[in-house]
């Protein structure tokens, strides 16, 4: 599907892009579909520690999205990567990541501090 944007349209798009990917159990979803090719919402729930609900809302996202689809076999759903570039995208991130771990974990506005980790700081 192809259509036009404007500058702004195409920015927020972006953001809402990253924002997909921004979830930890999304990551997760998207890192043990990377290592097994594909698996089912039995699986992922087992491998992820999670309830079904809160993982097929994640799910429902990726797949929006389209950086998942679902193919069905029998009874069961199948999810796997739909573009190779997405394990580009995951492969680069940790790459970027260890190069700048220190300031990720500092920055205080993507990641900041819980109450107990405010309170625990002498003032």
């Amino acid at each position: 599907m192809f259509f036009t944007t404007s500058q702004t349209q195409h920015e927020d798009l972006l953001a809402s892009f990253w924002q997909a990917l921004s979830h930890p159990i999304r990551l997760r979803i998207l890192e043990s579909l990377r290592e097994e090719g594909s698996l089912n919402v039995g699986e992922l729930v087992k491998r992820l520690d999670i309830g079904q609900g809160h993982l097929s809302n994640h799910l429902a996202c990726l797949k929006s999205c389209g950086l998942v689809q679902a193919q069905s076999q029998g009874r069961f759903v199948y999810y796997r990567i739909s573009d190779e570039r997405v394990i580009t995208l995951l492969d680069l991130g940790s790459a970027v990541l260890q190069d700048h771990i220190a300031g990720v974990a500092s920055c205080s506005v993507v990641r900041p501090k819980n109450n107990s980790e405010q309170n625990s700081q002498p003032s």
